[in-house]
């Protein structure tokens, strides 16, 4: 093979190398980026340090989902364009050994820096957190987040885990689950997150409301091989500690990385996923407000709560709290995404009284990806669109694009499973969506449904009434169609025909209309024959 260096990363030209505006935030990242590579206490190679800036100068150029391991390894470190990494793990290793050079970096050099840079695990996209000196008085405080906070997102304090072991070597564990907990909720933009610069924080001087609604401690203890770790989310309104858990696993260095990253990510998901454990407690506090009176992340609530019930009145809800959000913060990708999903369920429920809302909905997801280029969940819904569209192809492609941002979170993963499933990437989706059930207790129930047309096509009808059965939306007709339809299928034709009957009261259209429902969702003709087989079995003859 022939390995040359990149001349351009050879350079070390880091202000050349970004090619776009400078702007406070870049020239910010930029001036870390120079201090880490000039620090002593930066353990790392001059490969590592070219991976580095590589993956900096990438990101801010807008092309981090560009920013591959093939990529890297080409333009990195030399391999040539028949690099393979299941023979040469070349950038799997280098990676590696570079987060390590970080990790001590900060916990020595770094622990007052202003930007934690990071490049998360599963992932070669580095990740840029702002982070506050907690250890200030309550003015300093309270300037950081400003007079207002009814407008900003919930704010999320985290602090380095305490050590309890008994050892001084465990500190970089400490650090690093909380560091690396900070990047991953971060990433989702569902709260702001705060990071201190100082290992040592005052926790008496970190209570201050305005600043912070949340704050998340942890405790690391060691008994014998073990290793034993607590979390705690305490909600500094009402001074009430609202969540904690316990993780036990091993010691041993060879699984302590994968122990580590199971549990920032499962933790994550508790805390800040889209139906965690603060979006249910903000959704209760905000139930009553006037739609005209929402902050923007209270709109995205609603939206959360329309996802979990599906029911008529929250879809109502919702629109009107998306579309008032979209006027009052036009620039939020978010807000755009979500209103195209809305326009979908209209699509697909035949909601009277909208002109072309497939069309729309293809328009307002393209906006919102293109206002957030690295939001995951920008990504998986413009996928989704297209898979509405019969563009199975290339919803497949967004779904790797949104992977390829970041493979293992827990956050969007059961989206982009259901996606994939119903686009015929069965396999792939199957373990995704495995996965996210396994680990995200939170989860979308609607994965249950794409498991649902898994088993079916696999003519597994027993394993498909156990999906049908996770289906808790009485009012929603697909709910009696995949039970109603299932039990045709198994021959239970009497209980059958009271969920068909449910359906009909429901849709009473749909002996007209239930192709071309059915098929909204169900691409494969094969599949959506055997629905109709089924539904044909229990009563209902479509036409």
């Amino acid at each position: 093979m022939v390995r040359k260096e990149n001349p351009e990363i050879a350079d070390n030209n880091l202000t050349s190398a970004v090619g776009v505006e400078e702007d406070d935030r870049h020239r910010q990242i930029l001036q870390q980026l120079e201090k880490i590579l000039s620090s002593a206490e930066f353990y790392a190679t001059e490969q590592q340090k070219n991976f580095l800036i590589f993956v900096v100068k990438e990101s801010l150029a807008g092309r981090a989902d560009q920013i591959k391991g093939y990529t890297v390894a080409t333009q990195v470190f030399g391999r040539d364009q028949e690099f393979d990494p299941q023979i040469d793990p070349i950038v799997s290793v280098q990676a590696n050994k570079l987060r390590r050079a970080l990790e001590h970096y900060y916990l020595v050099d770094g622990q007052k820096d202003p930007v934690l840079i990071d490049i998360p695990k599963g992932t070669y996209v580095p990740v840029f957190i702002e982070r506050y000196t907690v250890a200030a008085d309550a003015d300093k405080l309270e300037d950081l987040s400003g007079s207002d906070t009814s407008e900003k997102w919930p704010a999320l304090l985290i602090l380095p885990f305490s050590n309890r072991t008994g050892d001084p070597d465990n500190n970089y564990l400490c650090m690093g689950m909380a560091a690396e907990l900070a990047a991953e909720i971060s990433y989702f933009q569902n709260m702001r997150v705060l990071f201190p610069r100082d290992g040592a924080v005052d926790n008496d001087k970190t209570k201050h409301p305005r600043d912070h609604r949340f704050k998340l401690t942890g405790d690391v203890y060691k008994y014998g091989d073990e290793l034993k770790i607590t979390i705690h989310l305490e909600d500094t309104k009402s001074g009430c500690h609202i969540w904690g858990d316990t993780y036990k696993g091993p010691l041993d260095a060879s699984e302590l990385t994968h122990y580590q990253e199971n549990i920032v990510r499962i933790v994550a998901s508790k805390v800040s996923g889209d139906f965690g454990i603060v979006a249910r407690l903000f959704s209760g506090e905000t139930r009553h407000i006037a739609t005209t009176r929402l902050s923007t992340y209270e709109a995205v609530l609603r939206f959360y709560e329309y996802e979990q019930s599906l029911s008529p009145e929250s879809f109502q809800r919702s629109m009107e709290a998306l579309t008032a959000a979209a006027k009052k913060d036009p620039e939020c990708g978010r807000i755009w995404s979500l209103l195209g999903l809305q326009y979908v369920t209209i699509h697909n429920l035949g909601i009277p009284g909208f002109e072309k809302p497939l069309h729309k909905a293809t328009k307002l997801a393209e906006r919102g990806a293109l206002l957030e280029p690295r939001c995951q969940r920008a990504i998986g819904t413009l996928a989704f669109i297209r898979f509405h569209n019969n563009e199975l192809t290339i919803a497949i492609d967004e779904v790797d694009r949104a992977l390829r941002l970041n493979p293992n979170s827990l956050f969007v993963l059961d989206g982009l499973a259901y996606i994939l499933i119903l686009c015929g990437d069965w396999n792939r989706g199957v373990a995704l969506a495995e996965k996210a059930i396994t680990y995200n207790p939170y989860h979308r129930q609607v994965l249950h449904n794409a498991l649902w047309v898994n088993y079916l096509r696999l003519g597994k009808f027993n394993n498909a009434y156990h999906e049908a059965m996770y289906g808790r939306r009485p009012w929603l007709f697909w709910d009696p169609l995949i039970k109603g339809s299932t039990l045709g299928l198994l021959d239970q034709k009497r209980e059958g025909r009271g969920y068909a009957e449910k359906l009909l009261e429901l849709r009473p259209d749909f002996p007209s209309h239930g192709r071309k429902l059915i098929r909204n969702y169900i691409k494969f003709e094969e599949i959506a024959e055997l629905i109709e087989q089924g539904l044909q079995r229990v009563g209902i003859e479509l036409v």
